[in-house]
C-alpha cells in the first residue's frame, strides 16, 4: 500500500478515535495509547519492505528501457506502489507471439497481459492463474469495474483477471445529417423512423445532385452492424433467459426473427447495398466517403474519423453520431455493448504463492490507476514534459520546446487497468477539451453505457462450444445472410435452427444451462 493511502486511511482512522472520545468520555489516557498505536501501525505499514514482482506487456522496446527518463519513471512507480517491480517489455509486434511461449515454459511473470483465448481458458482450466474475485471489492479503483466488462472476462462466473478498460459503450450509428437537412426531414429515434431515413437516402435524392446514385446503408461482409441492430429490437445479448429462468441462445428467439425480417426487407427494397454478403470490410469507407451511402452501423469512432476526411478534402458533409434507435417511442433503448477490455492482467501462482501476496499485486495494479500513477504515465513531469495553463488545461511541451520531452513514457499506458475511482478521475491532469464531432463521440459512448444489454452467459465455458462452437456458428451466421438476401425463405430458416440443434446446439443449452443453474 503507497504512502498516500496510509495517510488517507489513518486520517480517517483519526476522526473516529476523536468522536468516539466525545460520545464515551474516554480519559485523556486513552486517546494518548490510541493515538500511539496508530502512529506505531502507521510507521510499521510505511516501514514494509518493497513487494517484489514482474509484470509483462507489449509496447515498448530495449532502446526505450535503457533511457535515463524511463529508468526515473520506473523508479518512481516503484517508490510510490512500494514495490521492487521489474518491468517485462517486448514490442507489440512480437508479443502476442511470445506470450504462447513463456504459457508453455511454465515459468511466468507475476502479472502478464493477455486476451481471452483458449491458451488461457486452458490455463485457468489447469489453475494456472490466480481467482481474484472475492478480493476485487476492497480496492479503491478496482472495485469500479463495469459489470459488462467483468463478465466479459470471466470463465463460469468466476473473475481470474482485471481488464484493461475500454468504454462498452462504443457501438453506434453514423448518418448524413446534411443529407436528412436536404429533406427537411427530423432526425429520427425509432426503428420505422430509421427506416423511413434509410428510403429517402435511397430515393428522394438526398445530396441534390438530380442522379439516382445514393442508397441508404453501407454494409459490408462483417457480421458486426446486424449484431449490433438485433439488440434494437429485443434480442438478446448470445444469450437470454426465459421465464422459468433458463437461458436460451439469441436466435431462438421470437424478437431475432422479427429483426431478420427486418434486415430482409431492407435488401428487397435495396436500401442496402446488394453485394454486402462479398463486399470487403477493408473498403467499408470507400460507400461513406465516396457520397454513395448516408449511413453505417458500427463502433461510433468510424463516423468521427470519417467527418474529419470531408474537412480535410473540403467536402460539405455533416455527419451526426447515435447510440441505436429504439423499437417504439414508449420503448426503452437497448444497445449491444462492446466487450468493456483490450486485454486483461492475470495474476501468476508460480510468482505469487501466497493470499497476502496476491494482495500485494493487486495493489500494485490498484495503485496504477491513482491519479498521480495516470498523470506521471500520461503526461511524465511537471515543467519537464508539460505545463498546466492559466486555466488549469494541461499542455505538452513539443519536442522543439523541450528535446526530452514525452521521453520514456513509451507503452506504460499498457500496464495500467484505466479503471480509475471517481475521486482519482478528479485529480487528473486535464487536455484540451474534445470539440465538435469528438465531442458528441463521448458523449454518445458515455450515454449508451446506461443502455447496454448484458450477455448473463458471457462467462461460461460450455465443453462441446468450445470443441464445435465455429460449425454451429456458421450454420446461424450463413441461415442469416441467406434469409436476408432471399435465398431461403422461413422454412429453410426453421430448418437452419433444426440443424443446428441436432449437430450440437442442444447439447450446448444443456451444458450452459448446467453452468448457469450452478451459478445461481
Amino acid at each position: 500500500m503507497n504512502f498516500r493511502k496510509v495517510i488517507k486511511k489513518l486520517t480517517v482512522a483519526g476522526y473516529v478515535i476523536v468522536l468516539g472520545a466525545s460520545f464515551t468520555g474516554c480519559s485523556q489516557t486513552e486517546r494518548v495509547v490510541k493515538e500511539e498505536l496508530s502512529q506505531k501501525e502507521e510507521k510499521e505499514e510505511i516501514k514494509e519492505a518493497p513487494y517484489k514482482l514482474s509484470i509483462m506487456s507489449m509496447g515498448a522496446s530495449d532502446e526505450d528501457d535503457a533511457s535515463e527518463k524511463r529508468q526515473r519513471i520506473f523508479e518512481d512507480i516503484r517508490k510510490y506502489t512500494n514495490t521492487d517491480v521489474e518491468f517485462i517489455f517486448y514490442d507489440s509486434s512480437i508479443y502476442w507471439e511470445k506470450l504462447p511461449l513463456v504459457l508453455a515454459s511454465g515459468d511466468l511473470p507475476s502479472i502478464m497481459v493477455v486476451n481471452k483465448t483458449a491458451e488461457i481458458t486452458n490455463a485457468v482450466s489447469n489453475d494456472v492463474f490466480w481467482e481474484i474475485g472475492p478480493y476485487i471489492k476492497d480496492y479503491e479503483n478496482l472495485s469500479n469495474i463495469h459489470p459488462v466488462a467483468e463478465e466479459n472476462i470471466s470463465y463460469n462466473g468466476k473473475l481470474y483477471s482485471v481488464p484493461r478498460a475500454r468504454s462498452v459503450g462504443r457501438n453506434g450509428v453514423g448518418y448524413r445529417l446534411d443529407w436528412l437537412e436536404n429533406l427537411g426531414m427530423k432526425e429520427p429515434t425509432t426503428i420505422d423512423e430509421f427506416y423511413e431515413m434509410l428510403v429517402a437516402f435511397t430515393y428522394n435524392d438526398p445530396d441534390r445532385n438530380g442522379k439516382d446514385d445514393t442508397f441508404g446503408m453501407a454494409v459490408t461482409a462483417y457480421a458486426g452492424p446486424w449484431d449490433i441492430m438485433q439488440i434494437w429490437f429485443g434480442v438478446p445479448n448470445g444469450w437470454g433467459e426465459d421465464e422459468a429462468g433458463n437461458l436460451i441462445p439469441a436466435h431462438m428467439t421470437e424478437e431475432y426473427d422479427e429483426a431478420l425480417n427486418f434486415f430482409r426487407k431492407l435488401y428487397s427494397e435495396g436500401l442496402i447495398n446488394q453485394d454486402f454478403a462479398t463486399y470487403d470490410a477493408t473498403k467499408w469507407d470507400e460507400m461513406l466517403r465516396g457520397g454513395q451511402a448516408g449511413c453505417a452501423v458500427d463502433v461510433v469512432d468510424r463516423f468521427r474519423r470519417n467527418q474529419g476526411y470531408f474537412d480535410k478534402e473540403g467536402i460539405p458533409a455533416k455527419t451526426q453520431i447515435l447510440g441505436g434507435f429504439k423499437k417504439t417511442a414508449e420503448s426503452e433503448l437497448k444497445l449491444l455493448p462492446t466487450p468493456g477490455f483490450g486485454g486483461m492482467f492475470v495474476f501468476s501462482k508460480d510468482k505469487i504463492k501466497t493470499e497476502d501476496e496476491l494482495k500485494k499485486a493487486l495493489s500494485f495494479i490498484d495503485d496504477l490507476s491513482d491519479a498521480e500513477m495516470l498523470n506521471l504515465i500520461e503526461w511524465g513531469y511537471k515543467d519537464e514534459d508539460y505545463y498546466i495553463r492559466e486555466d488549469g488545461i494541461g499542455i505538452k511541451y513539443t519536442a522543439e520546446e523541450k528535446p526530452e520531452a514525452g521521453v520514456g513514457r513509451k507503452g506504460l499506458n499498457q500496464i495500467t487497468s484505466y479503471i480509475v475511482s471517481a475521486e482519482n478521475e478528479t485529480g487528473r491532469v486535464q487536455g484540451e477539451p474534445p470539440e465538435g464531432l469528438k465531442q458528441v463521440e463521448l458523449a454518445v459512448q458515455v450515454e449508451n453505457e446506461k443502455y447496454v444489454v448484458n450477455n448473463p452467459a458471457a462467462s461460461y465455458m460450455s465443453q462441446t462450444m468450445a470443441e464445435i462452437g465455429a460449425e454451429l456458428d456458421s450454420i446461424i451466421n450463413n441461415a442469416r445472410i441467406q434469409y436476408i438476401t432471399g435465398e431461403i425463405d422461413e422454412i429453410g430458416l426453421r430448418g437452419a435452427k433444426e440443424r443446428w440443434l441436432k449437430n450440437g446446439g442442444q447439447k450446448v443449452i444443456d451444458e450452459m444451462n448446467e453452468i448457469h443453474k450452478m451459478n445461481k
